[in-house]
């Protein structure tokens, strides 16, 4: 699916008038809920949220035919001056934003300042949205009464179904890493456009520096070994591609378990090789982890096995920012083309172009009130009834 969009009649006032920019812009497809290049100066927040919208609509189609939703227009719902979401439960068993400041939860560039976030459960019977984690939710403790203007939103950001249980209370909203909930942008990274971009000069001084300074190697740190596909993926792929580097007790007769997360290690594994495994745990629709994100952010290219539908990496991820595993028809062509990167400069920079114009969010503080804006947005430009009727299948789709 490829969603067109008007290209504005503006100027690109960037000081820059090199041809290759140009190139750049006519050749980029805009089919993400990141605004395009020619934004740069005057995006906001807002956009994020109009764009995801045109693929929510397709998609929430998809979801009341398969019965996993149940969607009602209404046009004339009364709209309130301020909205209050009552934080329920616990976030893992902590409380999440109790104490934090309307700012810090919501974002300073929120265009919406009429939310507010409370954790007192007095508020219980009169908040908008009753806030329940999902592995926190004790059924027998919810609500006997149910307030039929209130939402009731479930956050769960693991791949997986959910209990029976949930699914009998027709949550009303989720809160996910899947782009059709109702608050999802920003679930484990986000691209955003940079405040100006790179100068040619600027940007080819990077790419001589990495593509000199970085060795061949494919690296991957694993630590869940239940997953089996990925690890059949990599234990047959390293006939092809020797030059890989992993972490973790997940292969037999690995030493080199000694890299931790954020260790000097991992950092300088991170900043001196070309390629990272970025294989999820399951590949959900949508499950798109730090793991991406962090190797994008590190300038490192991901290769990626999982999720199954490359559309929902496409959506999220910079433009030509990975490799995607199936669209090889063998391991040994996969192989030949990370030898083809290393070897030349002019392909590996085709996988950093996108550096020129946007950067990587993927820290909580940074992007978790993206998520909360697009929640508080939601709140004041809804015009709909909506009931999960099966929530526990709309998790599980595609997994």
């Amino acid at each position: 699916m490829i969603i067109s969009w008007l290209i504005p009649f503006v100027f690109f006032d960037f000081n820059q008038k090199e041809d290759d920019l140009m190139k750049y812009y006519e050749t980029f497809s805009d089919d993400h809920i990141y605004p395009p290049p020619w934004y740069m100066s005057n995006w906001t927040i807002t956009d994020y949220f109009i764009r995801k919208e045109n693929f929510k609509k397709l998609e929430d189609q998809d979801a009341i035919d398969k019965q996993q939703k149940i969607i009602i227009e209404d046009k004339n719902k009364f709209k309130k001056l301020n909205y209050t979401i009552l934080e329920y439960t616990t976030v893992f068993d902590r409380p999440k934003f109790c104490g934090k400041t309307q700012d810090f939860i919501f974002g300073k560039q929120c265009p919406y300042k009429n939310c507010r976030y409370a954790c007192n459960r007095k508020w219980s019977n009169i908040a908008d949205v009753l806030l329940m984690h999902r592995s926190d939710i004790k059924f027998d403790q919810l609500p006997k009464e149910r307030n039929s203007n209130q939402i009731w939103l479930f956050w769960h950001d693991e791949p997986g179904g959910v209990s029976k249980q949930a699914i009998s209370y027709q949550f009303n909203w989720t809160i996910s890493y899947r782009l059709n909930a109702e608050a999802s942008i920003g679930a484990y990274g986000l691209t955003v456009l940079r405040n100006k971009p790179l100068s040619s000069k600027e940007f080819n001084s990077y790419i001589n520096e990495q593509f000199r300074n970085r060795q061949p190697n494919a690296i991957w740190f694993v630590s869940n070994c239940q997953p089996k596909a990925r690890l059949n993926f990599y234990l047959k792929f390293r006939l092809y591609y020797p030059l890989i580097k992993i972490y973790g007790q997940c292969v037999s007769k690995n030493n080199s378990n000694q890299c931790h997360r954020n260790s000097q290690c991992e950092i300088s594994e991170l900043t001196k090789n070309k390629f990272y495994f970025a294989f999820e745990s399951q590949s959900c629709r949508d499950y798109v982890t730090e793991k991406f994100w962090r190797s994008l952010a590190f300038g490192i290219i991901p290769i990626v096995f999982g999720p199954r539908d490359k559309q929902s990496l496409e959506r999220i991820a910079p433009p030509n920012s990975f490799i995607y595993t199936d669209d090889f028809t063998s391991m040994y062509d996969l192989a030949e083309y990370l030898n083809e990167i290393d070897r030349n400069q002019t392909l590996f920079r085709e996988f950093h172009r996108w550096r020129q114009f946007y950067e990587i969010y993927y820290q909580p503080d940074d992007i978790e009130q993206y998520r909360f804006c697009e929640l508080c947005y939601r709140l004041n430009t809804n015009h709909q009834r909506i009931y999960y009727q099966n929530i526990n299948e709309f998790f599980l789709e595609d997994c």
